[in-house]
């Protein structure tokens, strides 16, 4: 059970204030920085505390353990990748190649967003309890099951080639995570060269 905070009345009053939420996202985002520069497993609680300024028994008031955190970490990610996939100026359009094209160019400045945080999902995950680890990789195999469906669109509609549909899928989803990867050795590349190039890469590579 969490903790109280002195003085800020009982969870539901702190949440309805909005102050629980405020707080919460304070501590996955300092955390994420710690996890990204340190290490999961080489960053304390403690250390979490002192980032966020909140004392170590009041985080348990938000945070019930540290693989909670690195769980909401990844839901940070999730939640943009989602907002794709569910957006109707993408997803109701009609040309597979104008459709796939939109989702490289979203996918990739979400990247460039959540740099630290893709990063962690590739290092870190195995450090998640099996059953959180596994709501993970469901919720990562469902954006590329979405990828799949557009490119299979785009095969019967005879746009794209290619033998695989689902297999392209995963290449074009690690594709998509090419910056927080290699982002060391892409400094002389401005930003929008590189979804250009991303984009050119994967569509070069399908197109008929």
């Amino acid at each position: 059970m969490r903790k109280k905070i002195a003085g800020n009345g009982d969870c539901a009053a702190a949440e309805k204030s909005g102050v629980y939420q405020k707080r919460r996202t304070q501590i996955i985002e300092k955390a994420a920085k710690l996890f990204a520069q340190k290490g999961y497993a080489q960053t304390s609680m403690r250390e979490i505390s002192k980032a966020t300024g909140i004392d170590l028994s009041n985080l348990y008031y938000f945070i019930e353990s540290k693989e909670e955190i690195l769980f909401r970490v990844f839901e940070m990610i999730h939640r943009p990748e989602s907002s794709v996939f569910e957006n109707p100026a993408i997803m109701g359009l009609e040309d597979p190649a104008q459709q796939l094209r939109a989702v490289i160019r979203e996918m990739m400045r979400f990247s460039f967003r959540y740099k630290e945080e893709v990063l962690l999902l590739y290092r870190e995950s195995k450090q998640l309890p099996k059953m959180l680890r596994k709501e993970i990789l469901i919720r990562e195999n469902g954006f590329i099951r979405e990828i799949e469906a557009i490119l299979r669109k785009g095969v019967e509609k005879k746009i794209f080639v290619m033998e695989d549909p689902a297999f392209t899928a995963d290449m074009i989803a690690y594709e998509l995570s090419f910056f927080p990867l290699r982002s060391w050795n892409l400094k002389h590349i401005s930003k929008e060269a590189l979804i250009q190039r991303v984009e050119a890469h994967i569509m070069g590579a399908i197109t008929v």
